[in-house]
């Protein structure tokens, strides 16, 4: 049988819980899925042409924030990336591939290429899972700062991320310690994950949200809701062999939900219509 994710090696890093995942790659593996002729080789050449300019600039690489400037210089002056705030679900912001390609994505797709350049000239920074949007943290020995990709690599402190999260929520924000800490590297691939999930649902493209609810199931297996919602996609799809395992996975984890009889009925239409094809 063949192994899931079997051209995946950095997302099953991932599910094998390392910590020491390429992020740029899992993203780019995940690209593969919608895009069977990408070619990986060509985006990491670009993100390491990108580097190198920032390299060439720094002679100092003890100075983090001359190493982002370069970094903002190189990709929102030069290079003209930006955050594609007029069509913010237009799918293509959400891969790594296209993002490159049309120089446009949203916060968590900017953040994993800024990230990987960062990476590449020693600047190591973390993803920070705030609220309605996604941004980087830099520690360093004099400081931590945080980045807003999205927004031109801008520079912010603790006080300005509250305000600029509540701008997007048109409320006031308080936010905790723990949201700003670095988050680890499966959550920021559920967190994109999810962003693509919810952009396919909403454009009624079920074909598309099961590619991405395989993962996302596969990497939150013990999330209840992820086997519910991977069974039920099965299904819209007339799949419902496939449906079986994650719907009685979460009929065993859930006995008592709301959702218990209707599903109950859908699993038992399942196993019959498979087992007359038997």
């Amino acid at each position: 049988m063949r192994t899931p994710f079997a051209d995946s090696p950095e997302f099953q890093c991932l599910l094998r819980g390392g910590t020491s995942v390429d992020l740029f790659m899992v993203a780019l593996e995940i690209a593969c899925d919608f895009y069977p002729q990408l070619d990986a080789a060509s985006c990491v050449a670009t993100v390491n042409a990108l580097a190198d300019r920032v390299r060439e600039r720094c002679p100092r690489l003890d100075k983090p924030r001359e190493i982002l400037g370069q970094i903002n210089w190189v990709l929102y002056v030069e290079e003209k990336y930006e955050g594609n705030a007029e069509d913010y679900y237009d799918p293509r912001n959400s891969f790594v591939n296209k993002v490159i390609e049309r120089k446009k994505g949203i916060p968590i797709s900017l953040s994993l290429l800024y990230q990987a350049i960062a990476r590449r000239v020693g600047l190591g920074l973390s993803g920070v899972n705030l609220p309605a949007h996604f941004m980087l943290r830099m520690d360093s020995d004099q400081e931590t700062l945080f980045v807003d990709p999205f927004h031109g690599g801008g520079f912010l402190d603790r006080a300005a991320c509250a305000e600029r999260i509540g701008s997007l929520l048109r409320k006031p924000i308080s936010l905790t310690d723990q949201q700003f800490d670095p988050c680890r590297p499966d959550e920021v691939v559920a967190r994109m994950l999810r962003n693509l999930k919810a952009i396919y649902l909403q454009m009624d493209d079920f074909a598309s949200a099961l590619l991405v609810q395989r993962r996302l199931t596969a990497l939150r297996a013990d999330r209840p809701e992820e086997q519910r919602d991977l069974g039920m996609l099965c299904l819209q799809l007339d799949r419902p062999g496939e449906a079986i395992d994650p719907l009685e996975a979460y009929l065993s984890a859930t006995p008592e939900s709301e959702h218990t009889e209707h599903l109950r009925s859908l699993l038992r239409t399942a196993k019959r219509t498979v087992a007359q094809w038997n």
